[in-house]
């Protein structure tokens, strides 16, 4: 079977953060035959509401809701259902991110009660994850505004070195250390991400160390959804996972281990962009992957896409942390720096007004920034004060230039 998979790379080299441009169907309706907005069970390929796929999704205690990490429309989706189910069951409702590492619970916990600021929690976000917190925001605030309880799911970075070195989990004298058991003889796991592996582009020669990174990154979540819903605090909760679509697809990522701890009712819903915009094509690779026996999931919601990059802001400036202040590094060429003049080792100090002490403080304040909007960006250049006026343009606009 023939398959195009899009890659977006996170924190590590992550087969699971692929997501397919769908050559896979329901055994009754052909999935490119659909349209934005369109739910199919995909058991029996009927159109469901939004409202009936909420009904059914009533009867399980975790529904897995797949995504494309960069596409804003999956995220969409993610929040219609938590909206959805938790008016449905105020109280009742968690939530598991992939994108959170396990040691930064205290941190989710303090967001969630209102002790830690965005602008402390996006820099949470971005050690945990990326500079993408934009297409989580809503998602974020909701949980927060509703004090809905939001678990880190995702292995530590020492976990992630520990399974590389070959560890595959299992009880040690400190318990604390341990990884979880890793199960690595999944037959359909481990063929499709051998297929992957070998089209990766930065796969590397050794697949073991892959896959057990791999197995790992699942286990870990499912590990922590595990103990969550064991807890006094989640033995009563219906969790929503929002993960990588590959995660969660054909069950035997996230679902399947969890099954193995916990065996629970369960439903899968992948949001699916059927259509690609001709600029995200050259992300496209070909993989061909095998024939698995088993269905990707329960419903498919047919999304479009957006990265949300014609709403993003970009100077095009490259900078770093010096004893000095953020030292300008250089400046992309037809950037919004280099039209306003900014200069090699001119120190940013302020934007509006708003001191600018780290390079965290810069990339946090153009992120509120929207295209079209004006502001003064003040720097010292051989220790003389300057100031820019500048209107900022999106990334996508300056990709035209």
């Amino acid at each position: 079977m023939k398959q195009k998979i899009i890659w977006a790379f996170c924190l590590i080299l992550l087969a699971g953060c692929a997501r397919h441009e769908v050559d896979w169907r329901s055994p009754y309706t052909g999935l490119g035959s659909l349209h934005e907005g369109d739910i199919v069970h995909l058991p029996t390929g009927v159109k469901v509401t939004e409202e009936q796929l909420i009904d059914m999704l009533a009867g399980v205690r975790i529904v897995y809701v797949g995504e494309a990490h960069d596409n804003a429309k999956c995220h969409e989706v993610q929040l219609s259902i938590l909206k959805a189910l938790s008016e449905r069951y105020p109280g009742e409702i968690a939530v598991g991110m992939e994108m959170l590492q396990r040691p930064s619970q205290e941190a989710v916990n303090q967001w969630i009660s209102g002790e830690l600021d965005e602008k402390s929690f996006v820099k949470v976000w971005l050690d945990n994850w990326s500079d993408n917190f934009d297409l989580y925001r809503d998602i974020l605030h909701y949980v927060r505004d509703h004090k809905i309880p939001l678990v880190a799911l995702r292995a530590s970075d020492e976990w992630m070195e520990k399974a590389r070195d070959g560890d595959t989990g299992g009880q040690t004298e400190n318990a604390e250390e341990a990884l979880p058991e890793l199960d690595l003889e999944d037959p359909y796991h481990r063929s499709h991400l051998e297929a992957v592996f070998k089209k990766h582009p930065h796969g590397g020669k050794d697949f073991e160390s892959f896959y057990r990174v791999q197995v790992l990154w699942d286990e870990s979540m499912a590990q922590s959804l595990a103990e969550f819903l064991e807890t006094k605090e989640g033995q009563d909760k219906r969790i929503l996972v929002f993960a990588g679509s590959h995660h969660v697809e054909y069950g035997y990522g996230i679902p399947r281990r969890l099954f193995r701890r916990l065996p629970v009712p369960y439903a899968i819903v992948l949001p699916i962009t059927i259509h690609m915009p001709d600029d995200k094509m050259p992300k496209l690779m070909d993989v061909t992957l095998p024939e698995i026996p088993l269905r990707p999931g329960d419903f498919a919601w047919i999304v479009g896409f957006d990265d949300l990059s014609d709403q993003k802001v970009y100077l095009g400036v490259m900078i770093r942390d010096t004893d000095d202040g953020v030292k300008v590094v250089g400046a992309l060429k037809n950037s919004t720096a280099k039209e306003i003049g900014l200069q090699k080792d001119d120190i940013i100090v302020a934007l509006d007004d708003e001191p600018i002490k780290t390079k965290f403080d810069l990339t946090y304040l153009l992120g509120s920034r929207k295209p079209g909007e004006q502001g003064v960006l003040k720097v010292l250049r051989d220790g003389q004060p300057l100031s820019f006026d500048v209107t900022f343009e999106s990334i996508s606009a300056l990709k035209m230039e």
